[in-house]
C-alpha cells in the first residue's frame, strides 16, 4: 500500500488530505499520478505547471522515481499555496 499526504491547501476529489492506494508493483510516481488522476485533480494541476515538490520517505523525489509497496509520498505546492494553509495571517507564529 501507499500512502500519499497531500500538504498545503491540497485535498482529494472528496476532500480527503490522506489517501492509500493497494500497490501490485513498483511504478513510476508518474504512473501512480496518472492511476489515480480522478482522485487528485489538484495535483495532476501543480505537477503540470511544476509548482509542487514531492517527497517519498525523507528524500526529495521526482516524477521518474519508483514507489513501492509501503512508502509514504508527500506533495507539498510551492510558495503561497503552502503559506496561506500553514501560516494564516494573525494566528501564531513569532514577532
Amino acid at each position: 500500500m501507499i500512502t500519499l499526504r497531500l500538504l498545503g491547501n491540497l485535498a482529494a476529489v472528496g476532500g480527503e488530505r490522506v489517501l492509500e492506494w493497494e500497490m501490485k508493483e513498483p511504478v513510476t510516481l508518474k504512473q501512480l499520478f496518472l492511476d489515480h488522476k480522478e482522485e487528485i485533480p489538484q495535483v495532476i494541476k501543480l505537477w503540470e505547471e511544476n509548482e509542487c515538490m514531492f517527497t517519498v520517505g525523507t528524500r526529495i523525489a521526482a516524477e521518474v522515481t519508483v514507489v513501492k509497496d509501503g512508502d509514504v509520498v508527500k506533495i507539498t505546492p510551492h510558495n503561497s499555496q503552502l503559506h496561506s494553509a500553514d501560516f494564516p495571517i494573525g494566528h501564531g507564529g513569532t514577532q
